[in-house]
């Protein structure tokens, strides 16, 4: 972080020098806050007397500047931006102000600087790279975060082929009880033993006789009949 701010201080300095007040030899003082909290900018200068005084910011490398508030000597402060508002309020007289943004976060981040009005002639106040950081929590939390070890795409296909391997097992055992049942369900039964044709044949012949008979089989090799009295 320290070398991020001192390399922007750098670029910030180089960019002075090519704008018109860089002969005045402003020197550029950093600020650093934090997410939520408040920072006082400094808008001062030794060149007295002044009628009013312009603050101004700058975001990174866009040269576009952009009015934040215009104090006048009366004490009549007045905003130049809606999103600075609520924000910003000054405490003490022309030539030495304090700017107070409140609840500061990471869209404050950039280049301020004041520049005086007397009458048509412009002084250039203090300069000041304004820089936010998050609060100590939040980079705790996302340290964390980042030390978690990233999930394995190989794991997860693993656990996929696993998971249908399984399913495709347990399919396969239901549908190798429920085709054994069927086919218990499907066997007919039959009798173990069942008259030969030939016992069929000789009840036919004794009813064509007009004898009835009553016939005792005790095995398909040997009969014998009694005649009914």
């Amino acid at each position: 972080m320290a070398c991020d701010v001192r390399y922007s201080f750098l670029l910030i300095s180089i960019c002075l020098r090519s704008t018109s007040w860089a002969d005045t030899m402003v020197q550029v003082t950093p600020l650093i806050g934090a997410v939520g909290n408040e920072v006082i900018i400094q808008c001062a200068t030794d060149k007295t007397p002044q009628d009013g005084v312009y603050m101004y910011k700058q975001e990174g490398a866009n040269k576009n500047k952009q009015k934040v508030f215009y104090y006048y000597k009366d004490d009549s402060f007045t905003p130049k931006s809606t999103m600075y508002k609520a924000k910003v309020h000054v405490d003490g007289k022309i030539p030495n102000l304090n700017a107070i943004f409140s609840n500061v976060n990471v869209t404050d981040i950039g280049l301020y600087w004041c520049e005086f009005n007397l009458e048509d002639k412009i002084t250039v106040g203090t300069v000041t790279w304004l820089w936010i950081e998050e609060k100590k929590e939040n980079k705790r939390k996302e340290t964390e975060d980042n030390k978690k070890c990233p999930e394995d795409p190989r794991v997860t296909i693993i656990v996929i082929v696993c998971a249908v391997m399984l399913l495709l097992c347990i399919i396969g055992f239901v549908f190798v009880i429920l085709k054994v049942k069927g086919c218990r369900g499907n066997k007919k039964y039959s009798p173990s033993n069942q008259p030969s044709d030939s016992v069929y044949e000789e009840m036919k012949r004794s009813n064509s006789d007009g004898l009835p008979s009553v016939r005792t089989f005790i095995n398909p090799d040997y009969q014998s009949t009694k005649p009914l009295r």
